[in-house]
């Protein structure tokens, strides 16, 4: 199918859909997943978070373990090791893993990588982060999320600025001068 007609058949589903379908399809329906509209047959959107390796299955809407004896995925290096490497092939490598064991899992996204860059050396979440130098994030992240997308997964890159402490981070305000800000988002 060519472009254009796919954009024409995405064109009348989305006119099929009614307001509050819509908002289903964006909006958690559960753990790691959105809504989906049965009578369309939309399937929901399944992710996973896990940017070392796909993670657990939970029990539907808690954090509990399923417990699937099968329940097993490789434990891949975490992003800072792979960016201490230096070696874009290497990252697109990893990438391929995420995406071939999320896509084998039923996942659509995988939530990585992360790509905050590294402030402050006390960061429960510098593990996820691939670098405190931006250039270096830019190359390692390009890399890692193109593989990824070679198992028709994509990537949700997160954790974009000053997420730099886990002590009340869903609430912190973040102060820091618009030069720092913006030496830091060079790339």
């Amino acid at each position: 199918m060519e472009q254009k007609e796919m954009m024409q058949q995405i064109d009348k589903v989305v006119a099929k859909l009614t307001l509050e379908e819509k908002i289903k399809m964006i909006h958690g329906a559960g753990l790691f997943q959105t809504g989906s509209v049965e009578r369309l047959n939309i399937p929901p959107l399944k992710m996973s978070d896990g940017p070392m390796g796909v993670r657990s299955e939970f029990m539907p809407d808690t954090w509990l373990p399923a417990g699937h004896g099968d329940d097993i995925v490789s434990y891949l290096p975490s992003n800072s090791a792979i960016a201490a490497t230096w070696n874009t092939k290497l990252a697109y490598t990893a990438g391929q893993v995420l995406g071939e064991e999320a896509r084998g899992r039923g996942k659509d996204v995988i939530l990585a990588p992360g790509i905050n860059v590294k402030r402050l050396p006390n960061n429960g979440r510098n593990f996820e982060y691939l670098s405190e130098d931006p250039y270096l994030i830019e190359q390692m992240a390009v890399r890692l999320v193109q593989g990824i997308q070679t198992a028709d997964v994509a990537a949700c890159v997160k954790h974009f600025a000053l997420n730099s402490q886990e002590t009340e981070r869903l609430w912190v305000n973040v102060e820091i001068d618009e030069r720092a800000f913006r030496d830091l988002r060079r790339w």
